[in-house]
């Protein structure tokens, strides 16, 4: 036997009966020293430690280590783990917080104390590391054992045991995530083949003024190797869709250990194979979901050979959704997922911005609140001076906006600025139009604008047919970033008319926790007040402080007197703050239940002992109102931090079947959960407020994707109605163009705002808030009150939920222009009707008269054969100015028009054109005519309508489409310098005529004028 003795550092403290990191290794006599290997022969291995062989308290026993970080600052003698007795521990921290309770750790135990024990600056990380102990060629595990008295903290802190092998990396034995008080606990750790050493160690990091840790007794032993329990790697609660595959990934297994899966209850279960684990024994597989699975919870039971089995469920999802309209028309959306270049957007100028998702962009250049952006889904757009000066413009693809003229659309996007240090930013969107228009709708640049939703107007000029949307930021190095997700176009509600009333009306609040005169005297008498007065009310949560039946009795007597029993029907959430105390979470449940009387509107099969904390009512016949709560919150665990939900299968499926039921009604829902979903809603970036729901996230989270038509209420942040994100458009699906939306309801108690980058602080003087939210025929309007002295109201702000809608009947395609001549030819002087259809309605149109060909020239008219007619002598004479005529004339409703132009008296016999110039410079394609010598020829006479006589269409010339506008304003002929006559008049002949009329009946074309 081989053993290291030392002597006590203190008088009274005994000796480790073995002391100083004794390692034993029976082996025929021989000894194992550490470090050396053992026999082929060598027996099974023991290994103890009691730490009362500890020279100091600041020394570890033996070969016993201790790695630590940032523990300066720290109580001399007890930074990181270090070594004393309970009594010390006590009479050093005091008794408080169940230090007194470690009744199995006699004599010296190794503690780390991070209560009031804190670094100078950050976290510490301290790690005992035992002796590397020796193994036997035959070891196929090892039994850890010792006593342990742990206290969990709050995040970010993580305590774990692992342990190595020949000095590799260290894996993960256990972790310890909740309070394990006065406990003997043990484990067994399958030996890799051919280790020759294992080291245990027990690991506190990423602590700062929280609990402790205490562990004595440690016994180390060769065992046979214990049945595995896989370790679900994925999602708890899978998620998938019908039509899809949930992926689970397993650890904890043997190397090559072949385990099955069965999925699915009674006659329709069947098995799935899973692979082999791989040497770090780890095995994953997909299990498919048929396209005709109904939605909800699948069994999934994972077994095998020298394995526990391991039960979960896969949440089934409904396939893809039909898309989803409300009453406000989307016309474009961009959420720039599909790669840097989705929709053909481009970046130009000296810098460029990046395409990448919010995690990404923390790695890459911090946080300073660039995490802040909640609102962003998936891939973002971002503009940077970090690193460099910025100077670079993001332009999106040209966007159609024909048939968007029938009032002014709304440019949308999520935006997250900020400016840093003394430099000058400039942040500006521009629109600019195929007509060559732009038009600045708005520059930022002098103050943070952190998460917000512009909604910025944008007015289409007349003959658009797209806009492209330009988003340029300048900044010098370091002076600020723009940050932008989820650009769309939509026809905005109209304002909502004063005289507007909504069928059903819900009041709301939460958070009390004990600030009972404020609902009393402020929050209630406000909400009574107004008007109409609402018949249902939500407390959204934290009713009280703990859950304590002499605070439930407070909070109601409070509620009664400020008015709420005049509410008919009354539904609260229970709040983490009902769950605080050591005595369960079923009794804290059960008192909630009775005392709030929430089981009488439980859902219809319910879990009894559960009903109430979910359920539905439909508020004034119209609007359904749903709600949800946890099931499980065990406080002594968690010391109050989350997560904070368990949500059984029963309730999902149950909220599943109603989504999908409103859903299929097309019908607004109003779904309330005090607690909060990732980074969504004001606030929830922070550390205390991620993962709320835990496993149920992922699935809740899909479900909600697929029912945009929810306005989610959620509450425990208390921050700020008044910050930019008070509520939110969640895509949870980043490739969606549409979400559900979340509101915060703030608090009747301290409202918080944000501090630094992740901490949070109260907001001095903030009067108490409370929603109110009304239907109405095209919305749905939440609305926050800050209520003074009285219940005086003021309103914070309000956000307008459209309601869903049908799909939007596209409009009738718009006819390509086309414009005829009342006559083939007109004598000088005389008059030429011109009508057209297919043109924007009120256009403004400008028609002209000129040569044929553009020359100055009147055009010599080509024989019927089309080779040139015979020139007459005035061929010869000098070129003059081109003599030419113009009027306007309006489009009316239907697009029509009809105009006349007087051929001057002074224009040329010969061949002209009429076109038709519209008011994005765009012109009709010119019209053929002749201009014949007054007093000669057809077409002579006011007005030159044509006859069948002359060779005219007996129809031409006449009224337009019902509706027509009269002729347009008349324009004074124009000429140039003097008026060149050429003597004789010049006859038109019948084949000129001819060839004139083929041209003006050819197909009407649009060409752009020349730039």
């Amino acid at each position: 036997m081989f053993r290291t003795t030392r002597t006590s550092r203190l008088t009274g403290r005994r000796r480790g009966v073995l002391a100083g990191g004794a390692i034993l290794a029976i082996a025929g006599g021989l000894l194992a020293v550490p470090g050396t290997p053992a026999p082929a022969s060598a027996a099974p291995v023991e290994f103890v430690e009691n730490f009362d062989g500890a020279p100091a308290a600041d020394q570890a026993p033996g070969d016993w280590t201790v790695e630590h970080t940032n523990t300066a600052g720290m109580k001399p003698g007890w930074q990181g783990w270090s070594f004393h007795s309970t009594d010390e521990i006590v009479a050093t921290w005091d008794g408080a917080g169940d230090r007194s309770s470690f009744s199995k750790g006699t004599g010296l135990v190794a503690v780390v104390e991070s209560d009031k024990n804190r670094p100078t600056t950050g976290n510490f990380d301290s790690t005992l590391w035992s002796p590397q102990v020796q193994l036997s060629s035959s070891a196929r595990a090892v039994e850890i054992g010792f006593d342990s008295h742990y206290k969990q903290g709050q995040a970010p802190q993580n305590a774990r045991l692992v342990a190595r092998f020949d000095g590799g990396d260290a894996k993960t034995v256990q972790n310890f995530a909740a309070n394990r008080l006065n406990e003997s606990a043990k484990f067994t750790v399958d030996v890799p083949a051919g280790a020759k050493t294992v080291q245990f160690g027990w690991s506190y990091l990423q602590s700062s003024n929280n609990w402790f840790w205490m562990i004595d007794n440690v016994r180390a032993v060769e065992a046979a190797p214990a049945a595995v329990t896989p370790v679900l790697e994925s999602a708890r609660k899978p998620v998938a869709p019908a039509g899809g595959a949930a992926r689970i990934e397993l650890s904890g297994l043997r190397a090559g250990q072949q385990l099955s899966a069965s999925v699915g209850a009674g006659s329709a279960a069947h098995t799935v194979p899973v692979p082999a684990a791989n040497a770090d024994g780890r095995a994953a597989f997909d299990v498919a979901i048929p396209a005709d699975q109904a939605p909800g919870v699948i069994p999934v039971r994972i077994s095998g050979p020298d394995a526990n089995p391991l039960d979960l469920g896969i949440t089934v999802l409904a396939g893809k959704q039909p898309a989803y309209h409300s009453s406000e028309q989307q016309f474009w959306h961009s959420g720039f997922e599909g790669g840097p270049a989705q929709g053909e957007w481009k970046s130009t100028g000296a810098s460029a911005w990046e395409m990448i998702d919010r995690a990404a962009s923390l790695e890459k250049y911090g946080t300073d609140r660039r995490h802040a952006f909640t609102r962003a889904s998936g891939t973002m757009a971002v503009a940077e001076s970090s690193k460099a000066a910025f100077d670079g413009a993001l332009s999106s693809p040209a966007i159609p906006v024909t048939g968007a003229t029938g009032g002014p659309l709304e440019l949308r996007l999520d935006s997250h600025l900020l400016r840093r240090g003394d430099g000058a930013t400039s942040a500006k969107i521009t629109a600019i139009y195929d007509t060559g228009a732009r038009a600045e709708l708005a520059a930022y640049g002098a103050e943070d604008r952190e998460s917000e939703q512009l909604r910025i107007p944008l007015d289409i000029p007349s003959g658009a047919k797209t806009v492209t949307l330009e988003f340029a930021f300048t900044a010098p190095q370091g002076s600020g970033s723009w940050r932008i997700d989820d650009v769309e176009l939509v026809r905005p509600l109209a304002p909502l008319a004063e005289a507007a009333q909504p069928s059903a009306v819900v009041d709301v609040f939460s958070d009390v926790q004990g600030s009972n005169l404020r609902l009393q005297s402020q929050v209630l008498p406000g909400l009574r007040a107004l008007q109409p007065a609402a018949k249902t009310v939500v407390a959204n949560g934290d009713l009280t402080s703990q859950g304590t039946d002499f605070q439930y009795t407070n909070y109601f007597n409070a509620f009664n007197r400020g008015g709420g029993d005049q509410y008919p029907t009354k539904i609260s959430t229970i709040g983490n703050h009902e769950f605080f105390g050591a005595n369960g979470s079923e009794t804290y449940i059960s008192r909630f239940l009775d005392r709030t009387g929430m089981r009488a509107l439980g859902a219809e099969g319910a879990d009894p002992a559960h009903a109430g904390l979910w359920g539905e009512v439909l508020v004034d016949g119209q609007l359904p109102v749903l709600w949800i709560g946890s099931e499980h919150h065990d406080y002594p665990s968690h010391v109050g931090s989350g997560p904070f939900v368990e949500m059984s299968d029963q309730q999902f499926t149950w909220l599943q079947g109603r989504l999908a039921h409103w859903r299929e009604q097309n019908t607004p829902v109003v779904l309330f959960s005090h607690h909060v979903f990732n980074d969504s809603v004001s606030g929830t970036y922070a550390r205390f407020y991620q993962g709320d729901f835990s496993s149920d996230t992922a699935r809740l989270e899909g479900l909600l994707a697929q029912n945009p038509n929810v306005t989610v209420l959620t509450s425990h942040t208390h921050w700020a109605p008044e910050l930019n994100d008070w509520s939110v458009e969640q895509r949870f699906d980043p490739a969606a163009k549409h979400g559900p939306t979340i509101v915060n309801t703030a608090a009747v108690t301290t409202q918080y705002g944000p501090v630094g980058d992740w901490e949070e602080g109260p907001v001095a003087g903030a009067d108490p808030v409370g929603l109110r939210v009304g239907l109405y025929e095209d919305r749905l309007r939440v609305t926050a009150y800050a209520f003074g002295a009285g219940g005086a109201a003021k309103e914070v702000k309000h956000i307008d939920v459209p309601r869903p809608g049908e799909a939007p009947v596209d409009p009738e395609p718009q006819p390509e222009p086309a414009v005829s001549l009342g006559a083939t030819s007109v004598a000088q002087g005389g008059e030429l009707a011109v009508t057209g259809t297919g043109f924007q309605a009120d256009e403004q149109l400008t028609v002209t008269l000129a040569p044929a060909g553009g020359s100055g020239d009147s055009a010599d008219p080509a024989s019927a054969d089309g080779a040139p007619a015979a020139r007459s002598a005035r061929a010869a004479a000098p070129a003059a100015s081109p003599v030419t005529a113009e009027t306007r004339a309006t489009a009316n409703a239907d697009g029509a028009f009809r105009a006349t132009l007087t051929v001057p008296a002074e224009a040329p016999a010969g061949a002209y054109e009429v076109t038709v110039r519209r008011a994005d410079g765009t012109t009709v394609a010119p019209l053929a005519f002749a201009v014949t010598a007054s007093g000669t020829g057809p077409g002579e006479g006011p007005g030159g309508t044509p006859s069948p006589e002359n060779g005219g269409d007996a129809g031409a010339g006449t009224d337009p489409a019902p509706g027509s506008p009269a002729a347009g304003e008349k324009v004074p002929a124009k000429t140039g310098g003097g008026l060149a006559t050429t003597g004789g008049p010049v006859l038109v002949t019948a084949a000129l005529l001819a060839a004139l009329a083929a041209a003006a009946g050819g197909v009407v074309l649009l060409r752009r004028r020349a730039a």
